[in-house]
């Protein structure tokens, strides 16, 4: 246990980085941000289906990780954050439904089809991450129910023969 607590540190910083710089360089290519914007939120929201893989792992990894040392203020916390993220993508994928509509509506009938080609696979990618993101957190919310905490108590003392 105690090489694995040693691994902590370096478990965590690196699901930061898995969870954080996919995060940034969708920031920079959303650049300028115009939410207002049917089509801006559908290339958005398709970008981020290409990014989705990096943070679920990170993910993945800070939960393996707060569960195997046990570390439960940190798996509460990655439990809210995973079923956040789950809710989050779930919206966002109803958005990306009724964007698609009109991005393939204002689109050229002969690019239509590519419209609705990147539209399916990208919601495709964004309904598996959600549903991946549900998997993580019950599984996260099985794993620190599992951890009992250890209670040392005292024994009494055994008796010694022959003494009343």
């Amino acid at each position: 246990m105690e090489p694995l607590r040693r691994l902590a540190p370096a478990s965590y910083c690196t699901a930061a980085l898995l969870l954080l710089l996919p995060m940034m360089d969708y920031l920079g290519n959303a650049w300028p941000f115009r939410p207002s914007a049917a089509d801006w939120r559908y290339d958005v929201l398709g970008m981020i289906s290409t990014h989705l893989l990096p943070p679920l792992l990170g993910l993945l990894l800070a939960i393996v990780t707060a569960a195997a040392l046990p570390h439960p203020r940190v798996s509460r916390i990655l439990g809210v954050l995973v079923w956040l993220g789950a809710v989050v993508l779930l919206l966002a994928l109803g958005g990306f439904v009724l964007d698609s509509l009109q991005v393939r509506n204002a689109a050229p009938a002969d690019a239509r089809w590519v419209t609705k080609t990147s539209f399916l696979l990208a919601s495709a990618k964004i309904l598996a991450a959600a549903v991946t993101l549900m998997v993580l957190g019950v599984g996260n919310r099985r794993a620190a129910q599992a951890v009992v905490p250890t209670v040392v108590t005292r024994s009494a003392p055994a008796a010694i023969i022959g003494q009343r």
